[in-house]
């Protein structure tokens, strides 16, 4: 079968790789690189249960992280640990092994039109040049051009913005201030610490900005982007869509690289039943997502308004109630 992926992130890499095993794959990427998606780099050690394990894209290995609420600390120990890794190289790796399989890759090839007839093979407009698959899958993104010629309505949303600081350092630990709708947290890597803002966009700014006053930080480049907070619709008919395209993120902390991949495997299982794609996804994901948003509130709650019922430290997985 002829398959046709838009957007080659880490998702969109990953799917070509193992989908390109039995078909015949073709990737469509609008940037002249691969990985240029502003985004944080923490990842649980999970990472490695679906790629070869590469220990020189791992800029710094967390063990703890420690939430500063007004009234007390609560350290939590992670288990698996959580990495720092380059996000870009990560994507890149993945692009060769999707490249070893026979996937075609091509850059600057954004696509601006795509049409799709019940029962019909979907097709895309690049440069003016008609593309035709049998099935399409849509990893491109937040604002992606595939869910909204379908008709899905947008996920919900919230800002990410952050800066690097350039300063070495040997810690391990995660500082993590909670905000009204969010969080801001310092990221020890390699090099440098990333300092950061996860908020409601029309506040998200002004968080930062005083996260920065707080840190006693002048930050240089600031990045920002939308990250989905709800999942949507994933499928109709020939088409599929994948990672931030479907909403898909941890309420705790707004990433989703192993969710997107656990997602990506559900895919590749019930290839090309996409209706079944989607229900699998939702069975598996929307109870995590559920009682993970009632054990964010209530830690929040304790933790603002009971700090003394809280416990000194905690054991914790990343990828919140696996």
């Amino acid at each position: 079968m002829k398959i046709g992926i838009v957007g080659c992130g880490i998702n969109g890499a990953y799917l070509a790789w193992k989908l390109s095993k039995n078909n015949e794959v073709e990737v469509f990427e609008k940037n002249s690189v691969i990985g240029e998606k502003p985004c944080s780099e923490l990842i649980s050690e999970r990472i490695w249960n679906f790629v070869p394990k590469r220990n020189d894209l791992i800029r710094n290995v967390i063990e703890k992280l420690i939430i500063h609420f007004p009234k007390k600390d609560l350290k939590i120990k992670f288990y698996p640990k959580m990495l720092v890794v380059d996000r870009k190289q990560l994507a890149n790796y993945i692009v060769e092994l999707a490249k070893q399989n026979g996937a075609k890759i091509n850059l600057n090839s954004e696509v601006k039109r795509f049409f799709y007839i019940k029962n019909k093979r979907p097709q895309i407009y690049i440069s003016d040049k008609i593309y035709e698959f049998d099935y399409l899958i849509g990893c491109d993104g937040y604002n992606s051009i595939i869910r909204k010629s379908l008709g899905i309505k947008d996920p919900l949303c919230i800002l990410g913005i952050y800066t690097r600081i350039k300063k070495k350092s040997k810690i391990n630990v995660i500082n993590v201030y909670p905000l009204k709708n969010g969080i801001s947290w310092a990221i020890p890597r390699k090099n440098d610490i990333e300092y950061g803002v996860y908020e409601r966009a029309d506040i998200a700014r002004n968080e930062f900005n005083n996260f920065c006053k707080r840190m006693k930080i002048k930050p240089k480049e600031i990045y920002s982007h939308l990250i989905p907070s709800r999942l949507t619709k994933m499928q109709k008919g020939r088409i599929a869509l994948s990672g931030d395209a479907i909403g898909l993120t941890k309420p705790w902390s707004y990433g989703g690289i192993v969710w997107g991949l656990i997602a990506d495997d559900i895919l590749i299982k019930n290839f090309p039943n996409f209706a079944k794609y989607e229900e699998d996804v939702k069975n598996f994901f929307e109870p995590k997502i559920f009682y993970s948003k009632i054990a964010l509130f209530a830690g929040k709650f304790l933790g603002d308004k009971l700090s003394f019922l809280t416990p000194k430290e905690l054991w914790f997985d990343g990828d919140w109630v696996f």
